[in-house]
């Protein structure tokens, strides 16, 4: 093929520039693989790139030139899209020290797409995007793919698009896309190369089968984990490779540093390959030459998991809202400097719950010294430890004390799951009968129905109701709580000495005994 005519056939690269949205920009949401422009009959299909899903991704879609065709379809026109020939136009004249036409721009670029000389090229496409990215486009938003992961820019005017991918990486060195449809090939193919990592993390959700997932909910102290899952990026044409996980987590949460295993595919990784370092709000797993690690191949999975708890923190903060703990990557992205970029933050959310409890009477008057177990099963085999703080008593992994109602009648239980516990009276408050039965306390949140696209400060638990024994208790969705009142009824009360009743029972015992003894003597 003749290199002058590559930019008639399409030079497929992918920008990475972060871009802004407009409020003039159309927007254009890709269901089931397909994007519908409406425009025309050519279309541009975007093949993800190997274990990239495009899924939530975005896209803006420039069209630099229009393309006119003669009418036996043997000759082609090629004139500059109004909305960015004046911009184009301008960087094409300062290249060229003189006013161009649209056919100068044509000219020009093809110029500069020629064997030894791809990398001027590329630059002049990244100055274009650079130029143009504050201009209104057309924005494709990726709500799902097609079978094969890919997406359909459908129905297109025949012409020069520029695609570019929106992203929150920051610091990316760009490769902007140009490609073009025109009736030769009315069906174009890009395939997408983002030349940045990417980074996924997860929680571990015990109840219901749910599994790693962006949103759990736990007792304090129970022992969960997170993971993190990325791949070995592209390193060719690097010397060395950074590459860093970045932790960030709620001081409400806890960590187990000795846990940290890092696989790589299926190698767990000697802890001498990496370093760990805390840091203010969290932790760091760095490898500062990644290209050194053994055996390592680009797209291979490295899995990062480490086991977790939520502390005593919890229960001064309990809430809708959560303890996030969020991860990104840092790392390499210039193989010419020691430049580095970043992903965005990936975070996921834990809850915990607690009982705000009262015991009264059945007149309401508040009772203090009711006393009280906790259990997670109903025969009251599985004891739930607790300590008492300023906060009310908290789930222990270690004290073990007595939950009791104060002066205003008030307990307060923080840290527990969801699902059914079990309340066990063993001390009454004085001059009250102590309860036969085990109180029930059941626990069901609801979380948002897509537990695996959680942002930080977004929606995640979102309804909690409570019962016991069938009965509907009272909650509040903003501090995550439960409120149960606990009632002791007054005891009977015995006869008062001196009554007649006590008196008839004298008379008629002592009667029965005058009675006996006589009987007795006469036998």
């Amino acid at each position: 093929m003749n290199k002058r005519n590559i930019i008639y056939t399409g030079l497929l690269m992918l920008s990475l520039l972060t871009t802004p949205i407009h409020a003039a920009d159309k927007s254009i949401e890709a269901v089931e693989g397909i994007a519908n422009f409406d425009e025309g009959r050519a279309s541009i299909v975007l093949q993800a790139n190997t274990n990239q899903s495009m899924i939530g991704k975005s896209f803006r879609v420039y069209k630099l030139f229009n393309v006119n065709k003669s009418a036996d379809d043997t000759s082609f026109h090629y004139t500059l899209n109004e909305a960015y020939a004046s911009k184009i136009k301008e960087l094409v004249s300062s290249k060229l020290n003189k006013n161009v036409e649209d056919q100068n721009v044509v000219d020009y670029m093809m110029s500069l797409n020629h064997d030894g000389n791809q990398s001027e090229y590329r630059k002049f496409i990244d100055l274009i995007q650079n130029a143009i990215s504050t201009l209104d486009a057309n924005v494709v938003h990726v709500t799902s793919c097609d079978a094969k992961g890919n997406i359909t820019l459908d129905k297109l005017g025949y012409g020069f698009y520029l695609i570019d991918e929106v992203t929150d990486v920051t610091n990316t060195h760009g490769a902007s896309s140009l490609t073009m449809v025109d009736t030769a090939i009315p069906t174009a193919t890009l395939q997408l190369k983002s030349d940045y990592p990417s980074i996924i993390k997860k929680v571990h959700e015990d109840d219901n089968e749910v599994g790693w997932n962006d949103i759990g909910d736990f007792e304090i102290n129970q022992i969960f984990q997170f993971k993190y899952e990325t791949r070995v990026p592209d390193m060719s044409g690097y010397n060395g490779y950074f590459f860093q996980f970045e932790d960030e987590i709620d001081p409400a949460l806890s960590y187990n540093e000795s846990t940290i295993q890092v696989k790589v595919k299926d190698k767990i990784l000697d802890k001498k390959e990496y370093s760990f370092s805390t840091t203010s709000k969290g932790f760091t797993i760095t490898f500062n030459n990644l290209k050194s690690t053994y055996n390592i191949h680009k797209d291979d999975p490295i899995v990062l998991t480490y086991d977790a708890y939520i502390n005593e923190k919890a229960a001064r903060k309990t809430s809708n809202q959560g303890y996030e703990n969020k991860v990104r990557l840092n790392f390499s992205n210039d193989p010419q400097s020691n430049s580095k970029g970043n992903t965005p933050w990936d975070t996921v959310v834990c809850y915990t719950y607690k009982v705000d409890g009262l015991k009264t009477n059945e007149k309401d008057v508040k009772l203090s010294g009711a006393t009280f177990k906790l259990y997670r099963d109903q025969s009251l085999k599985d004891q739930v430890k607790v300590k008492k703080t300023v906060n009310g008593y908290v789930i222990s992994d270690s004290q073990d004390v007595d939950i009791v109602s104060d002066s205003t009648g008030t307990f307060i239980i923080n840290g527990l799951d969801q699902g059914t516990y079990y309340l066990k009276e063993i001390k009454a408050p004085d001059g009250y009968r102590l309860l036969n039965e085990a109180i029930e306390i059941q626990i069901k949140p609801t979380f948002v129905e897509n537990r695996n696209n959680y942002t930080s400060n977004g929606e995640g638990l979102i309804k909690l109701e409570a019962s016991s024994h069938s009965t509907t208790l009272n909650t509040s969705l903003s501090d995550a709580s439960v409120a149960l009142k606990v009632i002791n009824q007054t005891g009977s009360k015995m006869p008062v000495t001196g009554s007649f009743g006590t008196l008839a029972c004298v008379i008629t015992g002592a009667g029965i005994m005058v009675y006996v003894c006589k009987k007795k003597k006469e036998e």
